[in-house]
């Protein structure tokens, strides 16, 4: 699996999940981003997820952990606070 699709496997996964989730990082402007934070937003329930996604998953294909890590952080979002 090649780094420049990163954001379409992260964006597969969350096509899974009922919940209209959108990923603000990586961003489009950068999908081979090396920080292994990912952040995802749903503006219909005010919500964000975090997950930690080691860059070396992506290297190696290991599609399972990222989809469980991804998976684990959509079932424990928070509540988005406005400022």
């Amino acid at each position: 699996m090649k780094l420049a699709n990163k954001r379409e496997m992260i964006q597969a996964i969350i096509d899974e999940d009922p919940e209209p989730w959108i990923i603000m990082k990586p961003s489009r402007k950068n999908p081979s981003d090396p920080d292994p934070i990912c952040i995802f937003e749903n503006p219909a329930a005010q919500t964000r997820a975090t997950a930690e996604i080691p860059l070396v998953w992506f290297e190696n294909g290991d599609l399972q952990k990222i989809k469980e890590a991804i998976q684990q952080s959509l079932r424990e979002p928070e509540l988005i606070l406005e400022e």
